[in-house]
């Protein structure tokens, strides 16, 4: 049975959980692509989440028009103060004919799943996002899951839908040059690794499926992010890493903190780890692979918190997994460093290079630098990598600071590849 996050928890006074724009993108092109192949709308579809787990999400509307269906799902953060919680998100699905086969076709426009960014969502214009420049504004997470689910709608569907799909539909025929909507930003999605027998039936018969996603509100609501000064222009940005959107409440956060620390101290454990999320804390995992699972806290922006509870419990040693956005606001010495309380300052980093002798003009890049990982991207280009040291080791002493004489701290600064960068005392 399909796990259901969004069932309200308040009568048990929990934060109810939610589901990310990137799942509402999925769960609505995997309704509309099943309307276009049974003829018939559905109220709700299960969606395959990164982790393997289905979740239920409830469909608003779909309906048919001409060749192509329409799906609307509404994003439902449960009790996460998100900008985008409630915003509509729409998916058009059609299936295009190419043209002839030719030998000197190219990729983009062979055979498979077209994702175009339509009205309200982002186009990346500058660089340091996990989308490239030109690309739209949909991260690396939902594109999977948006070719996983549809690929398991086509999967599901019965012969005879397919084959009527494909092979009825000459009035949707158009030449490949049109395939990619070049008035639009397109990508060419991967088949999923489980494709088999859809992926074989597409390339022999010709044929593409294509989905465009549409946030109506997504340039009113843009406004109220930090899109338009990372570049990211139009509309919002569709995420998620996991699907789900957890409840962020300060007090709940620290508590959970707060139980994750007094557990590692119940279990005997003589060094915390601090990581500020999943994949930090699973590269850190990989580093210190003589540690017990849980040596190991989440703490996400709640840098100083959670340092003054490791002291409180008695821990000398803490060790700190962390990206480098992340190390630079804990360079300054930010106590908590989300983004709408500590903005990045690249200035200060520039300053960093300047007084270890860089010059003028690699300052000036790195000062304006569109986003940490761009930063992060300038010094590794230049080969500057005492940068990197030098941030490091002011963040570990800002660590120390915090946590009072006879504390051993060590910070492993990453790249989000989870390479180790620095590795300082």
């Amino acid at each position: 049975m399909p796990y259901n996050p969004s069932k309200s928890d308040s009568k048990r006074g929990r934060l109810r959980c939610g589901f990310s724009s990137g799942t509402a993108a999925a769960a609505a092109a995997k309704a509309a692509l099943r309307h276009l192949l049974t003829g018939v709308s559905a109220d709700a579809v299960a969606v395959r989440l990164p982790s393997g787990v289905y979740l239920a999400v409830p469909v608003a509307w779909s309906r048919m028009q001409g060749g192509t269906a329409c799906a609307s799902v509404i994003k439902d953060g449960g009790d996460d103060p998100d900008i985008t919680n409630g915003a509509e998100i729409r998916a058009t699905v059609s299936i295009l004919r190419h043209g002839p086969k030719h030998a000197g076709r190219a990729e983009r426009d062979r055979p498979g799943i077209l994702l175009v960014a339509g009205k309200g969502v982002g186009l990346v214009t500058k660089p340091g996002l996990a989308a490239a420049p030109g690309e739209p504004a949909i991260n690396p997470a939902p594109r999977k899951m948006l070719s996983e689910n549809m690929t398991l709608e086509l999967m599901r569907s019965e012969d005879f839908e397919l084959e009527r799909l494909f092979l009825n539909c000459s009035d949707l025929a158009i030449p490949a040059s049109r395939t990619t909507q070049r008035d639009k930003p397109t990508l060419r999605l991967p088949f999923w690794a489980k494709t088999g027998p859809v992926e074989t039936f597409m390339r022999a018969n010709n044929f593409s499926v294509m989905v465009e996603i549409e946030v109506p509100r997504g340039e009113e609501l843009a406004r109220h992010t930090l899109n338009p000064r990372l570049g990211v222009l139009g509309g919002i940005s569709i995420l998620g890493t996991t699907g789900l959107v957890k409840p962020f409440s300060h007090e709940a956060y620290e508590q959970t903190i707060q139980a994750a620390i007094s557990v590692a101290a119940s279990n005997g454990c003589d060094a915390m780890v601090l990581s500020t999320g999943g994949k930090s804390e699973r590269f850190a995992m990989g580093l210190l692979p003589e540690l017990p699972t849980e040596a190991f806290v989440q703490i996400a922006d709640f840098f100083s918190f959670a340092v003054r509870e490791a002291r409180l419990y008695g821990f000398s040693r803490i060790i700190h997994s962390i990206f480098f956005g992340k190390a630079v606001k804990m360079a300054q010495g930010h106590p908590y460093t989300h983004a709408h309380s500590a903005p990045l300052d690249l200035d200060f980093l520039a300053g960093i290079a300047h007084s270890l002798g860089h010059d003028a003009a690699h300052c000036r890049e790195l000062a304006l630098a569109n986003t940490a990982r761009h930063a992060l991207e300038i010094i590794a280009g230049k080969g500057s990598y005492n940068i990197l040291e030098s941030v490091a080791q002011r963040a570990a002493v800002q660590s120390a600071r915090l946590a009072g004489e006879g504390a051993e701290i060590r910070l492993l600064l990453l790249d989000y590849n989870g390479r180790l960068l620095a590795d300082v005392k």
